[in-house]
């Protein structure tokens, strides 16, 4: 895939997004006996840079989760949508490859290989990561369009994960009914900024292996499907649910949990590290609130970084 830089410049968040073929989600737990705040800056200003480093990715973002809320939604008899706190995750890292290549590319660095696998038993006490099939993950609709937001979003989101119902025949039917039944007429309500569908596979075993990291799912429900929702206000989620078939979505879908998306940490974006991957959030305040504009330039960065600042390895398809 040739993408310039002039493309890049009038590609819209949807169609970037779009245009990578896997996605990577994983779901955090964070460890017990250290403080969420400290997990959270280890994650995002330590671990989080680390990604910054690697090739391969197109587009890298943290998401920092609050606790379910089942009371947004409609009942629904049969559906589900308490969770219990322990299979609550706190963060949700998203990845994103323009191909397969660059996801080999990725796995054979060895930031991702060794230090970063190793790394994660410093703040995250659980993980789930699982590998989207080729193509199947879309950004549906997109009004907010900023690609690199840094902290909390601008409309209230949510991250809505889907456990299959006992009508469900197979992962690729539940997908095709989380895809055109769901999440495509969803896309069309107009109090929906963002709408992004990712199918996920029956969850086995983490596709990123973190020594001393627990992989196995705290609940015995595990998610086939989660939707990234950004709406004009929390009363639109209700009212999509009720825009639903209550029969065939409870035949379909056995429990919907909500978690609200507090921040959002862009690392990668179209395949060039962001100034919050490069430096860490902290420092880009600092320099921000400074006034700093000459540590903003990409002749300043180009000399600090190198070529992670351009992206290279990444535009080079």
């Amino acid at each position: 895939m040739e993408i310039g830089q002039t493309t890049l410049a009038v590609m819209d968040t949807a169609r970037l997004e779009n245009a990578a073929e896997l996605a990577l989600t994983a779901f955090c737990w964070w460890r017990a006996d250290i403080p969420k705040e400290v997990c959270e800056a280890y994650w995002r200003d330590v671990h989080g840079i680390m990604f910054a480093r690697a090739p391969g990715l197109w587009q890298c973002r943290q998401l920092r989760l609050s606790g379910n809320r089942p009371d947004l939604w409609p009942a629904v008899e049969g559906v589900e949508f308490e969770v219990s706190e322990a299979a609550q995750p706190q963060g949700m890292g998203h990845a994103l490859f323009l191909s397969e290549a660059n996801l080999t590319a990725f796995g054979n660095n060895p930031l991702p290989k060794e230090v970063i696998p190793n790394d994660a038993y410093n703040f995250i006490g659980r993980i789930g990561a699982l590998l989207s099939a080729p193509n199947s993950s879309r950004t549906l609709v997109d009004r907010i369009s900023d690609r690199v937001i840094q902290g909390p979003p601008p409309a209230p989101t949510f991250v809505l994960c889907f456990v299959s119902g006992a009508g469900t025949t197979s992962t690729n039917a539940f997908h095709s009914y989380l895809t055109e039944h769901v999440a495509r007429p969803w896309s069309g309500h107009p109090g929906v900024m963002r709408l992004r569908v990712e199918p996920l596979p029956s969850y086995n075993h983490s596709v990123m292996s973190s020594p001393r990291v627990p992989h196995q799912w705290p609940s015995k429900d595990t998610y086939l499907g989660w939707i990234e929702l950004a709406v004009r206000n929390e009363g639109v989620v209700g009212e999509l649910l009720a825009c639903l078939a209550a029969d065939e979505l409870a035949e379909q879908v056995a429990a919907i949990h909500a978690y609200p998306v507090r921040e959002i940490y862009t690392i990668v974006s179209a395949g060039r590290p962001t100034e919050v991957g490069l430096r860490g959030y902290p420092a880009v305040q600092t320099i921000i609130a400074a006034g700093a504009s000459n540590q903003r330039s990409e002749a300043v960065l180009t000399i600090l970084f190198g070529d992670a600042v351009r992206g290279l390895d990444q535009l080079r398809q």
